[in-house]
């Protein structure tokens, strides 16, 4: 049976740095080049990846599945995908890579966005077709601002990142090339499993209760999350409110122990430990870390 092969960094790699909680651009080529011109099949559970390859060769795998790719092409692999690469010559590019907290936050505003990002697609860019280039153009924006030390920074990141994914929205709109589609009833039943938990304000709601909203046993589940995403539906469950967390710690207004009880949890000193056994940090951390004051 196979096993999907998951990292929550880059490939090969367990850990990521986002800007602000925001963006990581790493350059495209140069995880291959550490392996031959070949990147195994994978999958990370954490970011969706934006594959910017500017020039070269290169095949792109997605399962059994091969698409010969030639720059300038973007690539949109939502996260829990398994995707691979074997180069066949040079390449150049960036690798975007989107934290939880970005597409989080664009879902409380615009949930049809995020979910014209859960399929991969492939895009060729051509100067003919003003609306692809544009968001080609968006993506470079990016690249640079994220490669600069200009003043006020992680605000024009935050702007550029939320213009590229709508753009990407419209563009996957009039597109009807959507690679490796699926629709299968284990990929619904997660996709409503993630539903119940947005819609729900407090983490006190258990595993067993959102498995009987779906009219399924706990058991099945669990063997869907981990098929799918490699976590157990707890796992998803305190993620989810991390996430929530670590947009509410950047809110000044709100002390601590007011987002603990908001969310749910009833002992502030509990949710610290969660909190850092998921980030590696505590609250007060993470704020110092975006530049909130903790006061």
């Amino acid at each position: 049976m196979h096993t999907k092969r998951f990292y929550k960094g880059l490939y090969g790699t367990n850990s990521i740095e986002f800007a602000k909680g925001l963006i990581n651009v790493h350059p495209f080529g140069e995880i291959g080049k550490q392996h031959q011109g070949h990147v195994k099949l994978h999958a990370h559970n954490n970011f969706l990846q934006i594959f910017l390859i500017q020039s070269g060769q290169t095949e792109f795998y997605c399962g059994t599945e091969k698409t010969e790719i030639q720059g300038p092409t973007f690539i949109v692999v939502p996260k829990n995908i398994e995707h691979g690469f074997v180069h066949q010559t040079h390449v150049t590019g960036w690798i975007l890579n989107l934290a939880d907290t970005v597409l989080e936050h664009m879902l409380q505003r615009e949930a049809d966005v995020i979910f014209g990002m859960e399929e991969i697609h492939i895009v060729e860019v051509s100067p003919a077709q003003s609306a692809i280039s544009e968001v080609f153009e968006t993506m470079q924006k990016c690249v640079a601002e994220y490669n600069s030390q200009l003043p006020g920074r992680l605000l024009m990141l935050q702007h550029l990142v939320g213009q590229m994914l709508v753009q990407l929205y419209r563009i996957a709109l009039g597109r009807k090339s959507l690679f490796f589609a699926s629709s299968n009833s284990s990929k619904v039943y997660y996709r409503r499993f993630h539903q119940l938990i947005r819609a729900e304000e407090s983490y006190k709601k258990h595993v067993e209760e959102y498995a009987r909203d779906l009219s399924i046993s706990t058991g099945h589940l669990s063997r869907i999350c981990r098929d799918i995403a490699g976590k157990s539906p707890k796992d998803i469950l305190i993620d989810h409110f991390i996430t929530k967390a670590q947009l509410a710690l950047s809110d000044v207004e709100s002390s601590i122990s007011e987002i603990s009880y908001t969310l749910g949890f009833d002992d502030p000193a509990y949710f610290a430990r969660i909190f850092k056994k998921r980030t590696g940090q505590t609250p007060v951390e993470f704020r110092k870390k975006i530049g909130v004051n903790n006061s």
